[in-house]
């Protein structure tokens, strides 16, 4: 499917025109969202995306909206799929430069089946277990011949032609290593400086990008690429797609991914204890699966709680968050309910916690799609893109900068008063 089924969908063309009418009727003419600022015109805002497996194209809708409303991105962050995106757009070129349509291009035009890479017969228990005409004996049948995969490598698929694709796009645009990534990004925009006193900004404020997984072996929450020294002898060398690759990693879905010969000097006690509080021997190798099973949501990661910021965090979230109950009808429902309230439990609790940080989340309605399903359809992946521009626009009509300011100085003050 061509790019401009996309950027030229009906409904898409409709929500912009309709959201520049919106813009031009504000005081100043246009969106108030951020008092970062660059020549262009452009506003900057921080951006933490949800992961939801192949549910991920419908942020692609969403980034794409935010993107023609002239808004670009400062921090990224993103777990899982949410981590795929924040790390095309952190190292597809420089800051300014729009991105969105690139990604559509090479992520929705590409086929989620290819990453798929185990045999035969996981592909085929994966159709019947998705299948909702599949007889459970089909199911079973196949759940017998994968046993070995699990067994042996703690996964069904490898996950190599992941990695290959991500690790390719990347290069593409002259990102080889994570010093490729911070190069890129500290190429600062024209002109970039606050809204309001014209304070110029350094490179420093927009480089980071953070990968969320989750390393069973030290059972340690990891954002790459900050804790790349603890498993890497020179970070600065690591493609970027591992990061990416170990936030990935369904458990059981994928082969976890596995960083080996871990550096262990004699400053190497020290540093995991500092970095990750974790005070036992140094392992040799470390396995890493997806970030959502400790936070598929990771907005907390941008929080300080003792400034106002210049630059909002956006988050976006895939799927109507926490609007019904489960009801635990089978010991299926019951298994799906409690991962759910593992991943969600750690990110729901920070938005309890600050809750001017519900302003700052839009919601994608991803209707009924399944997360798992790799052999998505282009129609699919369409209407997903569509529910994320939808939701973009939903996002941009309501949220105010000023109000959103005016509270955070409030909560603030409040802090200050009971410290």
């Amino acid at each position: 499917m061509e790019t401009t089924a996309y950027t030229q969908h009906p409904e898409v063309l409709a929500l912009l025109d309709d959201l520049h009418v919106f813009a031009a009727s504000q005081p100043e003419g246009q969106l108030n969202l951020s008092d970062v600022v660059d020549d262009q015109g452009y506003q900057y805002v921080d951006l933490v995306l949800e992961g939801g497996g192949t549910l991920g194209v419908a942020l692609l809708g969403y980034v794409y909206v935010l993107e023609q409303m002239n808004i670009r991105f400062l921090q990224l962050a993103g777990t899982s799929a949410g981590s795929i995106v924040s790390m095309l757009l952190a190292g597809g070129g420089p800051i300014e430069a729009a991105k969105a349509e690139w990604l559509i291009r090479e992520v929705a035009g590409k086929d989620f089946s290819d990453f798929m890479d185990g045999d035969k017969d996981v592909q085929h228990f994966l159709d019947a277990l998705l299948d909702p005409d599949s007889k459970k004996r089909k199911v079973a049948r196949y759940s017998s011949k994968i046993m070995d995969d699990v067994k042996e490598c703690y996964g069904l698929n490898p996950g190599l032609h992941f990695q290959e694709w991500l690790s390719g796009l990347l290069q593409a645009k002259g990102v080889y290593t994570l010093r490729d990534l911070k190069a890129v990004r500290q190429l600062t925009p024209a002109g970039l400086r606050h809204r309001l006193d014209g304070t110029a900004y350094g490179p420093g404020r927009f480089e980071r990008v953070a990968v969320v997984t989750a390393e069973v072996t030290t059972e340690t929450k990891v954002v790459f690429p900050d804790l790349a020294a603890l498993y890497y002898a020179d970070p600065e060398s690591v493609d970027p797609a591992e990061f990416v690759r170990a936030s990935m990693s369904v458990p059981v879905l994928f082969y976890p991914y596995i960083a080996k010969n871990l550096p262990n000097t004699t400053d190497s006690p020290a540093l995991w204890q500092q970095l990750a509080n974790y005070k036992g021997p140094i392992p040799s190798e470390a396995y890493f699966v997806d970030g959502g099973t400790l936070s598929n949501f990771p907005i907390s990661l941008f929080h300080n709680n003792r400034t106002l910021p210049s630059a909002p965090t956006f988050g976006v979230k895939i799927g109507i968050d926490r609007d019904t109950y489960n009801k635990n009808e089978s010991f299926g429902d019951f298994f799906g309910a409690t991962l759910n309230a593992m991943m969600a439990y750690g990110d729901n609790d920070f938005i309890v916690q600050h809750p001017d940080y519900r302003r700052l989340i839009g919601f994608i309605d991803s209707g009924d799609y399944n997360w798992m399903d790799f052999s998505i359809s282009d129609e699919g992946k369409l209407d997903l893109f569509v529910r994320g521009a939808h939701a973009a626009a939903d996002f941009l009509k309501n949220f105010n900068w000023v109000a959103y300011k005016d509270l955070r100085a409030k909560l603030l003050e409040m802090n200050a008063v009971f410290a």
